[in-house]
């Protein structure tokens, strides 16, 4: 998870991923603090103006190339989405990716910068990359599928990648992660679409809709559909969102990183 709760105090800034959103009352919500763009405020005794989140993309804003020239992997990176190659400045790749084993190495992380749902439960969107170099094949579809059969494909820029679906919580459902990995000279490259929601109990937010959670879903699966593999010329394809048919939840990583 990315977000951190925090409490406000009086007019100091809040620290959100590349945000000049300030602590003013926000009315009953959560006291929620996003490392990505979404910020809101608990409770305060005086009241103040409310925060206005942004919504959509700047329309100054233009797509981004990514490429990694070591893995021959390139995408593109749309309006309103940042893309970083370290992790902990948006993202935090060990707790969402929960079956990476730890020689995978998280190469790019691409995060919505804005809210399209403000008054959901919505608290972000990730979209993972990374590969491990020295793997085993049959390693790497278990990363997607667990020990059983894979029951899912998905062909993205010309390679057949296995898919399964994770997903944790406490209260509610708090993360969905659609895992793909395919395996290819000796590495496994994987991508993770990462859904982060809150839980509503208290907070003041809408449960975030199956409309809603399918838009942003429809989003990520859009970066997919970009990809493009160096030494493959089929190009970039249309990769759509994962269906609730297809999804297969993952079983509890074991200790050692998930193997």
């Amino acid at each position: 998870m990315r977000w951190q709760i925090r409490e406000c105090e009086g007019d100091k800034p809040l620290k959100a991923r590349r945000s000049a959103f300030r602590c003013k009352a926000c009315g009953a919500g959560a006291a929620f603090v996003l490392t990505m763009t979404f910020a809101a405020c608990a409770q305060q005794q005086h009241p103040s103006p409310r925060v206005q989140v942004p919504i959509s993309a700047p329309t100054d804003m233009k797509e981004q190339d990514f490429r990694d020239a070591q893995f021959g992997v390139r995408f593109k990176v749309p309006p309103g989405w940042e893309i970083t190659r370290r992790d902990h400045e948006v993202s935090t790749f060990r707790q969402d990716a929960r079956t990476a084993p730890p020689k995978l190495q998280m190469r790019s992380v691409v995060s919505l910068d804005f809210n399209p749902f403000p008054q959901s439960t919505l608290a972000g969107a990730l979209v993972y990359y990374s590969v491990q170099k020295h793997a085993k094949a049959t390693e790497c579809v278990e990363q997607a599928a667990g020990k059983g059969e894979p029951n899912d494909t998905q062909e993205i820029g010309g390679m057949m990648f296995v898919h399964g679906h994770d997903e944790h919580g406490q209260v509610c459902i708090e993360a969905r992660d659609e895992v793909y990995t395919a395996y290819r000279k000796g590495a496994c490259y994987r991508f993770d679409l990462e859904l982060n929601t809150f839980c509503s109990v208290s907070s003041g937010a809408a449960e975030i809709t199956e409309k809603q959670m399918a838009d942003i879903e429809a989003r990520m699966a859009g970066i997919l559909s970009t990809v493009t593999l160096d030494w493959s010329k089929t190009g970039a394809q249309p990769v759509p969102p994962a269906s609730e048919t297809q999804r297969k939840k993952l079983p509890m990583p074991s200790t050692s990183g998930g193997k």
